[in-house]
């Protein structure tokens, strides 16, 4: 298993530089089997949840497919799904081995997750599956992931996140990541919003028809678009995804098996994706993990909160935080900030990786006249109190790590 020590070497760097050689890592009969029948899911928030219920629509009506997404929570082994199975050490190792004869041809280091991607899309391609559906990593335009040229994008949501690299604004964000292929033959938007305010743009920037460009939303989010309301987003994600299947399925003129089944929806509806709004215990006290890491992701958060459960017979959470670094903690912790209802405790430093240092909190919740309480994930754990674990998917994987 030397190949997988040396990609697991790799997670210290944030080396994802090579796009310009990238695709010489496939024949271009392998390229052209990959913008034919993968599926590209980009936005801010919410990819791996789509693309999860994706899978599994997919999945159920007959068809192989492979699930790339990041980042894991735990194992690595997680950000690749076949047929709804992790992948072994075995295969990443196979694949690991391919990837380092592709460095040495090339007198180049490849990073962590351009690894994983070609490790992910060289398993697709030797065992002939159905459907590569792949989350995009950061962006979109100059992403690892661009390289399929995928024939179907699938568009979440957008929020300013990634500010440095992606745009300051809304649509400068969005520019950058629809342009994950150059090759869009069919586009599924599954924000009401964006659709309102920038549907022109995507088609123009595509160059779709408007057969060809479909919405992943219900049309009571539409009528509500211009208020921008969003009271559950993973019923958005669920949305979208099954709007997603039908394309696809219709693309293969297959029927799908399950249209018209109301239990079947309603499991559907019933599935949650790891670390996003996940409820880990009911009694004696509700307690939940989300990975949100973002101001929008934190709003959509507390949204579905508000949306799911009576706040007033709660009465009072302990909300444990812990940010990123290079994440707008700012923006996220005023957001939190307004719901009177929390008891906010700010976890110490060393609690996960590329945490921001609680100093650094420390000063901005001073500079906003607010008092600090800091605190540990064991007490989070402990506690018999209704509770929050919240601000980071790194977090949320030390956690599931460490205590479940």
């Amino acid at each position: 298993m030397d190949n997988l020590h040396y990609l697991l070497q790799k997670a210290s760097s944030n080396s994802n530089k090579n796009l310009e050689i990238l695709s010489n890592f496939f024949s271009q009969e392998e390229k052209q089997l990959l913008t034919q029948r993968s599926v590209s899911i980009v936005g801010t928030n919410g990819k791996t949840s789509t693309a999860t219920v994706l899978n599994e629509l997919l999945s159920r009506n007959g068809l192989s497919t492979i699930l790339f997404t990041s980042p894991h929570l735990v194992n690595v082994n997680e950000r690749i799904q076949i047929k709804k199975e992790i992948i072994k050490d075995i295969d990443l190792d196979r694949g690991m081995e391919k990837v380092r004869v592709f460095e040495d041809k090339n007198k180049i280091t490849l990073g962590y997750f351009e690894s994983i991607f070609l490790i992910a899309a060289t398993y697709f391609l030797n065992n002939n599956l159905d459907i590569f559906i792949v989350e995009a990593g950061i962006g979109g335009r100059l992403d690892t992931t661009s390289i399929l040229n995928s024939q179907i994008v699938c568009l979440t949501n957008i929020g300013l996140d990634h500010t440095e690299l992606l745009g300051t604004t809304i649509e400068e964000i969005l520019h950058e990541k629809i342009l994950v292929s150059k090759n869009v033959k069919q586009f599924i938007n599954g924000s009401a919003e964006i659709h309102t305010k920038y549907e022109h743009l995507i088609k123009e920037s595509l160059k779709l028809k408007n057969e060809d460009y479909h919405l992943g939303f219900k049309d009571d989010e539409y009528v509500n678009s211009s208020s921008i309301v969003r009271t559950n987003y993973l019923k958005s994600n669920q949305s979208n995804a099954i709007k997603v299947s039908k394309v696809i399925l219709g693309n293969l003129n297959k029927t799908d098996n399950f249209n018209n089944d109301p239990l079947y929806l309603e499991n559907i509806k019933k599935m949650k994706t790891e670390g996003r709004f996940q409820v880990i215990q009911n009694l004696p006290s509700l307690k939940i993990i989300d990975g949100a890491h973002n101001p929008s992701g934190i709003k959509a958060f507390f949204d579905l909160l508000e949306y799911s459960y009576n706040i007033g017979d709660v009465k009072n959470f302990d909300c444990y935080v812990g940010f990123n670094k290079n994440k707008d903690y700012r923006e996220m912790l005023k957001t939190i900030w307004l719901k009177r209802y929390l008891n906010i405790k700010v976890l110490e430093d060393g609690s996960f990786f590329k945490q921001q240092k609680t100093y650094t909190l420390e000063k901005f919740f001073i500079a906003n006249n607010k008092d600090i309480q800091k605190s540990t994930l064991k007490e989070f754990h402990l506690s018999n109190k209704p509770s929050i674990l919240l601000g980071s998917l790194y977090l949320i994987g030390e956690y599931i790590k460490e205590y479940k």
